[in-house]
Order: C-alpha cells, then sequence, then structure tokens
C-alpha cells in the first residue's frame, strides 16, 4: 500500500459499516480520502477519531441517488484535491419488501443508489484519472454473492430482489467496465467487483442476529480483502473476489 500513500481515494457510504471501515483503514495507510454519505455527522466523527494519522478523511455530504449530487462531489474532488488513485463504490440500501408491495421511489431509490451512482462515479473517476494523468487508478465496485444469485433474505415476508437485480447489474457493469478502460491507451486502470457474503452492518441487522456469530463477515473482513486488492502489483487485476463466512449455504 505504500505507493498509494499521499494519494485520493473516494470511498462512497462512507458513514458506517464496510464504508466507514474502507476508510478508516485507507486513511491509516497514508491516503486522502474523501468519505461520501448522507450523514454529514457520522463523518465528521470518523475524521476526528483519525485526526493526527498519516492521512486524512475529507468529509463530503451527498446523496449518491442523485446524478447531480453526484457530479458535485467530482467537481469539488477535481477543483480541490486533483486526481483521485482508488474509487470505491460501496453506498447500497436494501429494500427487503416484496416487488409488488414496494413504494415506486424506492425501487427508483434502489436502483439510483446501487447502479447507477455507481456508473456514473466510475466515469467521472474514470476521465478525472485521465485529466491528471492518474495511470494506475483502482475501481472497487463493492457487490455482494447476490449479484451472483437470486436471493431471499429470510422471514416470510421478506424479499431481497430489487437488492440482487442491481447488484447482478453491478457484476455485468465492472466487467464491462474492465474492458472499456483498457482501451485508455498508456493507462493501466484496474476494475474488481468485490462480492462479500453476508456482513454485519446495519443493512443487514434486520437479520443477520438470527445468524450464528461464525457465519456473518465483519467489515474488518471486507476491508482486508479490498486493501489485498490494491496491493496486487500493477500486473495483476483481480477482477472478481468473493469472500463468505466459513460454512455459508449460498
Amino acid at each position: 500500500m505504500e505507493k498509494f500513500r499521499g494519494r485520493v481515494a473516494v470511498v462512497t457510504g462512507a458513514s458506517s459499516g464496510i464504508g466507514a471501515q474502507l476508510a478508516e483503514d485507507l486513511v491509516r495507510a497514508g491516503l486522502v480520502v474523501v468519505g461520501v454519505a448522507r450523514r454529514r455527522e457520522r463523518l465528521e466523527a470518523l475524521a476526528s477519531s483519525l485526526s493526527g494519522l498519516d492521512g486524512r478523511l475529507e468529509v463530503l455530504q451527498a446523496d449518491l441517488s442523485s446524478v447531480d449530487e453526484v457530479k458535485r462531489v467530482f467537481k469539488w474532488i477535481d477543483e480541490s484535491l486533483g486526481g483521485v488513485t482508488v474509487l470505491v463504490n460501496n453506498a447500497a440500501i436494501c429494500p427487503i419488501t416484496p416487488t409488488q408491495d414496494q413504494e415506486l421511489g424506492v425501487i427508483e431509490s434502489a436502483v439510483a443508489t446501487n447502479l447507477t451512482a455507481m456508473m456514473v462515479g466510475s466515469n467521472l473517476a474514470v476521465n478525472n484519472m485521465k485529466r491528471f494523468n492518474i495511470k494506475d487508478g483502482h475501481i472497487i465496485n463493492i457487490n455482494s454473492v447476490a449479484g451472483h444469485k437470486i436471493m431471499y433474505s429470510p422471514g416470510q415476508d421478506a424479499s431481497v430482489t430489487t437488492y440482487t437485480t442491481t447488484k447482478h447489474g453491478a457484476v455485468a457493469f465492472s466487467n464491462a467496465l474492465r474492458f472499456d478502460v483498457q482501451r485508455i491507451h498508456g493507462f493501466k486502470i484496474r476494475v474488481t467487483s468485490l462480492s462479500p457474503g453476508t456482513v454485519r452492518t446495519e443493512m443487514t441487522s434486520k437479520w443477520v442476529e438470527q445468524l450464528p456469530k461464525d457465519r456473518v463477515l465483519d467489515p474488518k473482513d471486507v476491508s482486508n480483502a479490498a486493501l489485498y486488492v490494491l496491493s496486487c502489483p500493477t500486473t495483476v487485476e483481480i477482477s472478481e473476489l468473493t469472500i463468505q463466512p466459513q460454512g455459508e449455504s449460498f
């Protein structure tokens, strides 16, 4: 990770769970991390807890379900920090209501947050890398095993159909983006889809309590996987990495 010291990383959904852990670990590795989330007070508390380290956390409040907000994030980065080396598309929401019972706005918000923001953010990040001549950039899309299988959450009236649909889209986008950036002459931008199994976060709190503790990943496990992916030589591209609790049955 030494090669990234002093460089800029963007982590979306950085106010809790996987995003907060990733933001912390990247700051500890010496990066300037732009933590993006809706809950500014959470981001500021995290930034305060990390003061005095080699890296730092820049707080940026934004609602990533809005394309204009995603554009605002990268405009601020362009003007304030310059080139982005690492983008971690982590922000996501997981409605657990069956499709036929969901409010249409919930479906729209999930698609916008989980997939559209990933695509728009990647577009803006790649163009930022080109503009600032960041030839070894890396985009990590925090995906899910739900992007590879049709998943149902525990509970008779629960469903993760919308979530798993967006995550299947994230798999397709990650694979396609990888081929797109290969066309940029002189650049070696890597793309990774990182797909965890069940992780103990606020988003999963409704059902992880039903599971044995050793059948649930910790956000630190996912962050460690992301740091491993980043630390590989530029000649190595981990296009897909799936991690699950030992013994997970799906």
